[in-house]
């Protein structure tokens, strides 16, 4: 099964299809896609934005955000990358895509940011499945807030330490 990231332009955003989510899961991930576009249709730090598709054999069946700099939310280290609006398809989840798709990301940051020491993130404390999933590769609460939808964690790891496990599960 290859599993790819694909960087998408910001017009594409809104047009991407495929990614079923129930109602729930789709809220907690930031919306529909057509919510993230406008969210982001107003922000003038476009360029430090990065949105990328998760494929399975040329299929969609997931789409994550990461940021940095100007881009980065108040509750991020200045110089993390965040990760935002991670999601993967109904029928595409507890095959490994979504451990493979933050990996990956892992290694787009060592390839493409290599200044950036850490990946950050926020989650609902609500979302178990999210939470197990970060808690596996290593993140480690490093703050709270409140959030739209109740506390939400702030959570971090090393990127070296993600590489580790992308590496790890390779072999």
């Amino acid at each position: 099964m290859k599993i790819t990231l694909k960087l998408l332009r910001f017009d594409e955003i809104a047009s991407v299809d495929g990614i079923e989510l129930d109602e729930h899961d789709e809220e907690v991930a930031g919306g529909s896609m057509a919510t993230i576009f406008e969210r982001l249709s107003g922000r003038l730090e476009l360029s430090s934005c990065h949105p990328f598709l998760v494929t399975v054999e040329r299929t969609t069946v997931g789409f994550l955000m990461l940021r940095e700099g100007q881009a980065l939310p108040s509750w991020a280290n200045p110089d993390a990358i965040s990760l935002h609006n991670f999601r993967i398809s109904r029928q595409a989840q507890g095959r490994g895509i979504g451990t493979a798709a933050l990996a990956l990301a892992a290694v787009w940051i060592a390839v493409h940011r290599p200044g950036s020491s850490s990946l950050t993130l926020s989650v609902n404390e609500e979302n178990s499945s999210a939470l197990r999933l970060y808690r596996r590769f290593g993140f480690q609460t490093s703050g709270h807030f409140v959030g739209r939808l109740g506390t939400e964690l702030v959570l971090s790891c090393d990127v070296s330490e993600l590489l580790k496990k992308y590496v790890a599960d390779r072999h």
